[in-house]
């Protein structure tokens, strides 16, 4: 059986490259700077990945920023990502320059700070360094990439979230590729496996997990979308939808047709692709120890881009939602998950256990509220 997964990859000088454009950045920066943008990697609010615009967020928006600074920052988000990913991530931070017009009339002033490709946070969690554990985070409007570094040789990516408002607008279709292939497999299914991999004829108004910390054995979708009352659903709905970590709800990979399982692949590794091409197979080599074949895929929603739609990809180190559902069908968020590891969680206790031999609780653990 392969060996799994990114945990199980030391020596990637990438890793190393990782450590020293962090460095590179936080070098660059002033004292007061460095004051915002660094907490301690056991502070609560690394767990904290909410992608809404909010007020009172930790770190350093990229408005503060230098040129040069800004770069130095692209640099880092540019070496922990693929070349798709990043052009995914900056496409995103563009999109609220198109906000800010399509918001003028609505929001009238307020269009002009709460739509702004400057707010975006960036955060350290330690300083980083070589053989040290740390993280950094970029966080704001329908973004949150969060990364954890163990001694250079280990890298967690998880969450990876990615959004687009509109989902489509002129050349924009930020999420294209993610939607194109849930369709394309949906569609694939004859109709006894489309009976099963649909799950309810309504679609949640957002993902549902939500943006939890930790994935519990059961979570339930929201009632609405925060701030929003576009694309509601009822309590029934919510059960309907529930995420059940133990039982997976949907089609097993195991039930598919190889066309059809070239198909799921192919979605899947869409959102794997987010990471470094050479992680990419480790995290494929992951999911298959862990059993491929307990992987499941799920719908809601119609089969039709104009109406809200919805899938998960669900096993057990791996989940992956999609919704389509608000702004009449025209606003899309997407995440990869595990839901045994987020936030390097897995990565840190076996890292304590392996090195300081037996301890009972990760660092993330003892500095985030149960």
């Amino acid at each position: 059986m392969p060996r799994s997964g990114l945990e199980e990859r030391p020596g990637d000088f990438n890793v190393t490259l990782i450590t020293f454009a962090a460095m590179a950045l936080f070098d660059a920066l002033d004292g007061e700077q460095r004051s915002r943008v660094l907490l301690p990697f056991t502070d609560a609010d690394r767990s904290n990945w909410n992608f809404l615009p909010a007020s009172g967020r930790a770190g350093l928006p990229l408005r503060d920023l230098t040129f040069d600074q800004g770069i130095l920052a692209h640099r880092l988000i540019a070496q922990c990502c693929s070349e798709r990913a990043y052009a995914q991530v900056v496409q995103v931070i563009s999109l609220e320059h198109v906000l800010r017009e399509l918001n003028l009339e609505r929001f009238g002033h307020v269009a002009r700070e709460f739509r702004n490709p400057g707010m975006y946070f960036l955060t350290f969690f330690g300083q980083p360094n070589p053989d040290s554990v740390w993280g950094w985070r970029l966080v704001g409007h329908h973004l949150s990439v969060n990364f954890t570094v163990v001694n250079q040789d280990h890298l967690s990516v998880t969450p990876f979230l990615l959004g687009s408002e509109p989902a489509r607008f002129g050349p924009y279709r930020v999420l294209g590729e993610e939607e194109d292939l849930g369709f394309a497999l949906l569609r694939s299914l004859d109709d006894a496996r489309r009976a099963k991999a649909i799950i309810h004829p309504v679609p949640p108004a957002d993902f549902v997990t939500r943006t939890v910390p930790r994935i519990g054995e059961v979570e339930l979708p929201d009632l609405h979308g925060v701030g929003r009352r576009d694309a509601m659903i009822t309590e029934a709905d919510r059960q309907a939808l529930r995420y059940i970590r133990s039982h997976p709800r949907g089609i097993g990979a195991a039930e598919l047709t190889s066309p059809q399982r070239r198909a799921l692949d192919e979605l899947l590794e869409c959102y794997l692709q987010r990471a470094r091409p050479g992680q990419v197979a480790a995290e494929m080599d992951r999911i298959r120890a862990a059993g491929d074949d307990g992987l499941h895929f799920a719908w809601a929603g119609a089969d039709d881009y104009g109406l809200g739609h919805y899938y998960r990809i669900q096993g057990p180190v791996t989940l992956i939602e999609f919704d389509n559902t608000e702004d009449e069908a025209n606003h899309a968020h997407s995440v990869w998950r595990d839901p045994a590891g987020d936030f390097g969680e897995d990565l840190l206790m076996r890292h304590l256990v392996d090195e300081h031999r037996g301890a009972a609780r990760t660092p993330f653990e003892e500095g985030t509220p149960e």
